[in-house]
């Protein structure tokens, strides 16, 4: 292991078989596209200025070969040190995950395995927290919401079950069943724990286009059942006021980075159904980047995604720290595919398992024993029925039960 500016962990690959990431959506790939991992970058949790490290090992190895691309998965506990006043007064949740995980990467063929694919779960050992837990989180943010703290904020709690065999295998179940808009899989090591990152997103953080210098943000607020007629969650009033709020937020985000006058909602609200699980109501807003602006100050200006905090964005996540008993980890960061033009796209890392446990040597991407964990959350407003938050939690789960043949408590 050698040493990268700032103290970066430069982890390079020691396994027979070079391991390969997936992007399966995210980076507008229509299919999926498997990538040699070069190099894994890790910027640790104990990092005070994560963004800092990040930007000095960009400018280190610059991504100036036409087949190198970088993926950098975020965790959303980089937050506070952006903000550090989001944890102030509260007792947030510790994580020893990394800030960071930056992957130097190029496209090929087909990844290899150094061992037949499979892996497994015990339904029967399927744990979440109870419901009187949730609707307690959810009556306290409505204290806070009708004491004029906040407007709204995103509640969420994990699922987790052990597991074990090969992450890969997993993903790629999950990416044919489920067809992800921002999808992604990676895995790196850390010490002796191993790591893996499926993500099944939806949605679209942040889109920058080198060619026109426009960033774009589509955020989703709104969620029903896709067996539900999608007109109902389009004339909802509350969903509308919800999604309204996140717009507010990230139009006075995009501005602080964008040009005078260039942020517009191009698109208020369009409902989506995803491969026949849950509609979502989106918007998009777009805007023209200031000049000489980078990749980490874009990060500095918007990072957490609003859908995932809720407004105002500061307040909303103090609450979050200090209702949520487990740190989120990579659930509600991000991960970004940058391309050697500096063109990115960036994702809201929900609907994100992470699996992490001791490593199976004979695969970079595979478990002895593991535990995984999918959180999932409802943003919390006014008007707000804590039953019917929890219930949406779970119908956002359900997406995992036909792989993974659990069943959670739906009514």
């Amino acid at each position: 292991m050698t040493q990268s500016p700032h103290h970066i962990q430069n982890l390079q690959t020691t396994t027979e078989h070079s391991p390969t990431a997936i992007l399966a959506g995210l980076g507008r790939h229509p299919t999926q596209t498997p990538l040699q991992i070069l190099q894994t970058h890790i910027i640790p949790s104990s990092d005070p200025n994560p963004l800092l490290a990040l930007q000095s090992l960009l400018d280190h190895h610059p991504n100036n070969h036409p087949d190198n691309h970088w993926l950098l998965t975020l965790s959303y506990n980089l937050a506070p040190t952006i903000e550090p006043s989001i944890n102030q007064s509260v007792q947030a949740s510790t994580t020893t995950f990394p800030h960071i995980i930056a992957q130097r990467c190029t496209p090929i063929s087909s990844p290899q395995s150094s061992h037949p694919a499979h892996w497994s779960i015990d339904p029967t050992k399927l744990n979440l927290i109870p419901k009187s837990n949730y609707i307690a989180m959810v009556n306290r943010a409505l204290d806070y919401i009708a004491a004029g703290d906040i407007y709204q904020v995103n509640l969420t709690h994990p699922i987790t079950l052990p597991f074990q065999g090969s992450a890969q295998s997993l993903a790629n179940h999950l990416f044919n069943n489920t067809k992800p808009a921002q999808g992604s899989f990676t895995y790196f090591d850390e010490g002796k724990t191993r790591h893996a990152i499926i993500s099944l997103s939806p949605e679209t953080f942040l889109t920058y286009d080198s060619k026109t210098n426009s960033l774009t943000t589509e955020p989703m607020k709104g969620t029903s059942p896709a067996t539900d007629d999608p007109q109902i969650l389009y004339h909802s009033k509350k969903d509308r006021a919800e999604l309204n709020m996140i717009i507010d937020l990230m139009r006075n985000d995009l501005a602080r980075v964008s040009t005078p006058a260039s942020v517009t909602v191009t698109n208020p609200r369009q409902i989506t159904t995803h491969h026949n699980s849950v509609h979502q109501a989106t918007a998009t807003i777009k805007s023209t980047l200031k000049p000489n602006t980078n990749l980490t100050q874009i990060l500095q200006a918007t990072f957490p995604p609003g859908s995932i905090t809720g407004a105002p964005k500061i307040r909303a996540m103090q609450i979050i720290n200090q209702l949520e008993s487990t740190p989120r980890g990579p659930y509600c960061g991000s991960t970004i595919a940058l391309s050697p033009d500096n063109s990115f796209n960036a994702s809201v890392n929900i609907r994100t398992l992470h699996i992490q446990g001791s490593p199976d040597p004979k695969s970079p991407d595979a478990f002895k024993a593991a535990t995984l964990t999918y959180h999932t959350g409802a943003g919390i407003v006014a008007d707000s029925n804590p039953e019917q938050e929890w219930q949406e939690t779970l119908t956002k789960a359900a997406i995992l039960e036909p792989t993974l043949n659990i069943t959670l408590p739906i009514h």
